[in-house]
């Protein structure tokens, strides 16, 4: 059996949590979902993997972060958006899965609303790892790890709240 990990992160907000390093360790690809706030943020994460950064509304224009980024992953389709720029309902998974199910893409990833959200729709994994960043409003800091198990075809996420109170390493 041969297992893949892959790291889910967005809204960064220009703060990158020390503890990021230790979970993406051995991930293949890095998907960021806008709000970066600082390309110095791609720079640390491309140490540990390839990163797929899209903008978000707090991003200034750069050719690194486009607005949408199509990804083949070796588990299919991976779509990464912020989100800001589609108008759907809250919550927003079955209104994402909708809005690209032309793409047929077989994991969404995206950002914006600061909260977390795992589910599929109608074989579409839609996921908000949560806000990366320093706490803003009253959210909980996460990132996601995706294994995937080429073997069963399985996708396991595994979401890792971010401590912002604990010392900084040095």
């Amino acid at each position: 059996m041969t297992t893949h990990r892959f790291g889910l992160i967005s809204d960064t907000h220009g703060h990158l949590h020390p503890g990021v390093f230790d979970l993406f360790e051995g991930v293949e690809a890095i998907f960021h979902a806008g709000d970066v706030v600082g390309e110095d943020i791609l720079d640390e994460l491309e140490v540990l993997a390839p990163v797929h950064a899209v903008a978000g509304n707090c991003d200034p224009p750069s050719p690194r972060l486009p607005g949408l980024r199509e990804i083949q992953a070796p588990f299919g389709k991976v779509l990464v958006t912020h989100s800001h720029l589609v108008s759907i309902r809250y919550p927003p998974g079955p209104g994402l899965a909708a809005h690209f199910a032309p793409q047929r893409a077989r994991l969404i990833v995206y950002g914006h609303t600061h909260q977390a959200y795992k589910a599929c729709h109608d074989g579409t994994w839609v996921v908000n790892p949560g806000p990366a960043g320093r706490p803003r409003f009253r959210e909980v800091p996460s990132v996601v790890v995706l294994t995937w198990e080429s073997d069963s075809d399985k996708l396991t996420f595994r979401s890792h709240k971010l401590d912002w109170t604990l010392p900084r390493r040095s």
